[in-house]
């Protein structure tokens, strides 16, 4: 079992007050980097919990209702991280992007409808396009990306 806490007290803190410029500005691109990648980390056990719906074990009704009460979270929060999770998981190129801490939760929220099961064997095709896109583009551009696609998807 991963012990989480182990993981957590190996993370060291700078005083971050008393480092160079040079050095806060590369500390907050690296943290950033590591956040994206937990984030991904996250997605990977929520989309294996979904799958296997253990959401059902103690009685809750969705892996929805489930993630609100035993994560705190808001409903939209726990639907959109639902459908980044699975979009991961069915996106490779994507997915290991994200994984790797390359593109942030955002660019998969933005990518995520393609993967909707009435086109996800055009989503894998244009998948690669996407996880390549998604390391120059902002999330909001990725958006518009997707949305632009999925337009000409649904033909």
């Amino acid at each position: 079992m991963i012990n989480v806490e182990s993981l957590l007290a190996g993370v060291v803190v700078p005083e971050v007050g008393d480092l160079p410029d040079v050095e806060v500005a590369l500390l907050v691109v690296e943290l950033r980097r590591l956040v994206d990648a937990t984030d991904a980390l996250w997605a990977r056990a929520l989309a294996e919990f979904d799958q296997r719906e253990l959401w059902r074990v103690d009685g809750a009704r969705s892996a929805v209702a489930w993630l609100r009460r035993e994560c705190r979270l808001v409903h939209p929060t726990t639907a959109t991280a639902l459908v980044v999770a699975r979009a991961a998981r069915v996106l490779p190129a994507s997915g290991a992007a994200f994984r790797a801490g390359d593109i942030s939760f955002e660019h998969m929220r933005a990518i995520a409808p393609a993967a909707e099961p009435p086109r996800r064997e055009v989503a894998l095709r244009a998948d690669p396009i996407f996880a390549r896109a998604a390391l120059w583009m902002n999330p909001r551009q990725m958006s518009n990306v997707v949305r632009t696609w999925l337009q000409l998807a649904d033909g």
